[in-house]
């Protein structure tokens, strides 16, 4: 394989104290066909309400396997899917005493296993953000995947931080520029903050391009798409 195609999408709606903000029902559909459309190998989702609505998009994306953070403590979800000819596996895994739940996919990229993780943030706390962003590192720190994808929503913008001077959540985020290569700057949430990122290392990663797909938000979702697109180096 010299080519991986990663998307990564917080499908749930705008955020009002009193309503469901998660993924709807109703919605499920337009997700199925914008992933039919964009073809990514692999998807990060954020903001399911349970394994309910990753069956029905499963049954919507013949060929794919999928998995939802199922330990996660928190009332909306992550997960991630894979094309089934990759051979996914999945693993659960909590950070750290913020209960927050991360699906862990590892896959075929020739004759070695990549891996994929989809990540979603605090909204309210920064020190939550920094502690879950530490408990990444710990986990990434544990492995020698050739490949090492992760992404989400995480609820921080790097530039709007720099210009806040904001020590924590510019620190958080050096903390995964430290670990990972990142492209990209668009705005991802109602074009207006780019709060959804994809981060990748890994000896088998030669380059990284990322790109916010445009028009593709749910009738009352408030991020886009973002596609990111991965050169495999090879290796003798």
């Amino acid at each position: 394989m010299r080519r991986l195609r990663v998307v990564s999408w917080n499908v749930g709606r705008l955020y009002t104290p009193t309503s469901n903000n998660r993924l709807d029902d109703a919605d499920v559909p337009q997700v199925a066909r914008t992933l039919d459309e964009l073809d990514p190998e692999v998807v990060l989702l954020q903001e399911l309400t349970g394994e309910r609505q990753l069956t029905l998009l499963l049954d919507a994306l013949p060929g794919h396997d999928g998995a939802l953070a199922t330990l996660c403590r928190y009332d909306r979800h992550t997960a991630v899917l894979a094309r089934r000819a990759l051979a996914p596996e999945f693993e659960q895994h909590l950070l750290a005493e913020t209960g927050r739940g991360l699906v862990m996919a590892t896959f075929s990229i020739g004759e070695a296993r990549g891996c994929a993780s989809s990540l979603h943030f605090d909204v309210f706390d920064k020190w939550r953000r920094r502690s879950q962003a530490e408990e990444l590192a710990r986990l990434v720190g544990e492995r020698q995947a050739p490949l090492m994808v992760v992404g989400g929503d995480l609820n921080l913008d790097p530039e709007l931080a720099a210009r806040l001077a904001d020590p924590i959540d510019t620190g958080t985020y050096s903390l995964l520029r430290d670990r990972f290569c990142e492209r990209g700057r668009e705005p991802t949430l109602l074009g207006l903050l780019r709060v959804d990122h994809l981060f990748a290392r890994g000896a088998r990663m030669k380059e990284l391009w990322t790109r916010v797909s445009p028009g593709r938000r749910l009738p009352m979702g408030d991020h886009d798409p973002l596609v990111g697109d991965l050169e495999l180096s090879r290796i003798d």
